[in-house]
């Protein structure tokens, strides 16, 4: 159990000094945090505005 337990623990400082790493990233770019479509910074996106999507593309997936 105490293995377990300093392996919980281990897994949160990993997890968490990424999420700090990706923030400060953020920070120091200046960019904005933005969506594939829509959403703050995302732009203009025709499938959200009732517009016709195009089919997805199944080689982009893979």
């Amino acid at each position: 159990m105490t293995q377990f337990l300093a392996l919980m623990f281990v897994v949160f400082g990993v997890m968490a000094l990424v999420v700090g790493a990706m923030a400060i990233g953020v920070m120091v770019t200046g960019r904005e945090i933005k969506g594939s479509c829509g959403g703050v910074g995302g732009g203009d996106c025709a499938c959200s505005k009732g517009g016709s999507c195009p089919p997805p593309d199944a080689s982009k997936s893979l």
